[in-house]
């Protein structure tokens, strides 16, 4: 059967007497807005629709109706989704996701994405993860690769993006490969920019200067053209965190240079990882299986002790366990590393290669990553797109089901960081330039119907780090491609969302 016989059907629907924020940061305005067919059909003066008794009417009155928000660091983990109905995006109004293909090397990105078209609750765009390009060339090889490994890798990139993947994500959580030869990314680089699409590297806070890592990504957009999304900006905890005038500095020159540059994060303190990546780089590095044997060397653990000592960035009471891969160890959930050493009466690094060897490497922590004045200092550059949490198992963090109403709820609403277009933009338009999309992220008669519909005085993330599980507040409706995913604050159910391609063209579409 065709994808488009079981696809659901949207129903006509006017949104009448509404505020509208059209995703390009321009004023609002009243309207009635009408979705036809999976498009939005016209946006007339506000009570000019004439109720013809076969459409749905809402009412939006005190409403405000935007495009649904476009999420560029959507959770993925090392297959396709589990959960098809995404509703930890749909109920807080995220619409269209950028997802990260981590896993198996026996599918194709194409045949992914036409998985992914059979039946999902948001729009899904595919990045390709350089630790996986790397594995399937290389194995679990370190250094640099050979001659026909790299070739083998910068085929696969550009088989990748033919295939409709949107470019290329890097770091710290797509290991191996975390620590690249700076000859190979560069030739990645290339390539991403010969097919127009976008270099997102994950800068990794436990290796170096953040600020370093910044200019040394923009120097490798400058040189190869490619396009540069610095994902999950944050400038941490440690010596660097009173130089955000510099980073930002450093981003402005960029841009003004003529980089194509942007730049997220997510609107909390505490971030998602794995406790392995507190690990020093050369720790970490290669398969699992010598990253434990090096916790059960005593040189190995003794090395790995004097790093951190004499780093001394890491706060061991900023660092809390969210989850376990082993049930013995559950009762470590929700406590910081330091308090666990006290219990243990031990020390904290110690603690720390413990529950690394027993839990086999599996265990993923919530981390204090920043402090409020740097995290509004980056959310209000010119460059900035808000975003989720984007770790695969951040199921623990409240991000997952709150991030986006946080950020026009608390950081809009309560403490009016910016006004709600800008936040909106920010959103929307401003992630949908970077991910190319067509048709999407800007309310405008002939663009795909991802809408939403909030109460702009009762939006907010309802979910917390004692109980991250909980809907936002203030989320009315949810439009996918016309077809209502969530009705009345209630998700519907609907998987109306559509795998996006980028095109020869440059730009990203349904097929």
């Amino acid at each position: 059967m065709r994808i488009d016989a079981v696809r659901p059907i949207p129903v006509r629907t006017a949104i009448t007497r509404t505020r509208i924020i059209d995703g390009t940061g321009g004023a609002e305005y009243a309207a009635d807005i009408v979705l036809e067919e999976g498009l939005i059909a016209r946006i007339l003066p506000a009570g000019s629709f004439a109720d013809d008794g076969a459409t749905r009417v809402i009412d939006g009155s005190g409403l405000v109706t935007c495009p649904g928000f476009i999420d560029i660091q959507g959770r993925s983990g090392p297959a396709l989704p589990v959960d098809p109905a995404r509703l930890a995006a749909l109920t807080q109004g995220v619409t269209t996701e950028a997802l990260v293909q981590c896993g198996s090397s026996r599918r194709t990105v194409g045949q992914d994405l036409d998985l992914l078209d059979v039946g999902q609750g948001t729009n899904v765009a595919y990045l390709v993860a350089q630790g996986t390009v790397r594995a399937m060339a290389m194995g679990s090889a370190e250094g640099a690769p050979t001659a026909e490994q790299l070739v083998a890798q910068v085929t696969a990139v550009a088989d990748a993006l033919e295939q409709g993947a949107v470019g290329l994500s890097s770091g710290p959580e797509h290991a191996p490969g975390a620590h690249i030869p700076a000859a190979e990314l560069e030739a990645l680089c290339t390539v991403v920019a010969a097919y127009g699409g976008y270099w997102s590297p994950i800068l990794d806070p436990n290796n170096g200067s953040v600020l370093d890592a910044v200019a040394g990504s923009i120097a490798l957009a400058a040189k190869t053209g490619v396009s540069l999304h610095l994902a999950q900006l944050s400038l941490g905890t440690g010596d660097e965190q009173g130089k955000v005038a510099e980073l930002l500095a450093l981003l402005d020159s960029a841009l003004d240079s003529g980089v194509n540059l942007s730049c997220d994060s997510h609107p909390y303190l505490e971030s998602p990882a794995l406790l392995s990546s507190l690990l020093p780089a050369w720790a970490r590095d290669g398969p699992a299986t010598d990253v434990l044997a090096r916790l059960n060397d005593a040189d190995a653990v003794a090395r790995i002790r004097a790093e951190l000592e004499t780093d001394g960035s890491i706060d061991w009471d900023a660092v809390r366990i969210a989850s376990v891969g082993s049930e013995q160890l559950a009762m470590l959930v929700g406590q910081d590393i330091a308090g666990i050493a006290a219990i243990q009466s031990t020390d904290a690094i110690t603690t720390f290669v413990r529950i690394l060897g027993a839990d086999s490497l599996a265990t993923s922590i919530l981390r204090r990553t920043g402090n409020e004045e740097n995290l509004r200092s980056i959310m209000g550059h010119r460059s900035h797109i808000g975003a989720g949490v984007g770790f695969p198992d951040a199921a623990a963090h409240p991000g997952t089901w709150g991030a986006f109403p946080r950020l026009v709820g608390h950081y809009v609403r309560d403490t009016e960081l910016m006004d709600l277009p800008a936040m909106i933009h920010q959103l929307t338009g401003r992630p949908a330039a970077r991910l190319s999309l067509a048709s999407r992220g800007v309310l405008a008669a002939g663009n795909a119907a991802d809408v939403l519909v909030f109460d702009p005085d009762a939006i907010i993330d309802m979910a917390t780090l004692a109980d991250p599980r909980q809907p936002a507040a203030g989320i009315k409706h949810v439009f996918v491609n016309g077809v209502a995913a969530v009705s009345g604050h209630l998700p519907t159910s609907a998987l109306a969302g559509r795998a996006l391609r980028r095109s020869a063209e440059g730009r990203t579409q349904h097929s």
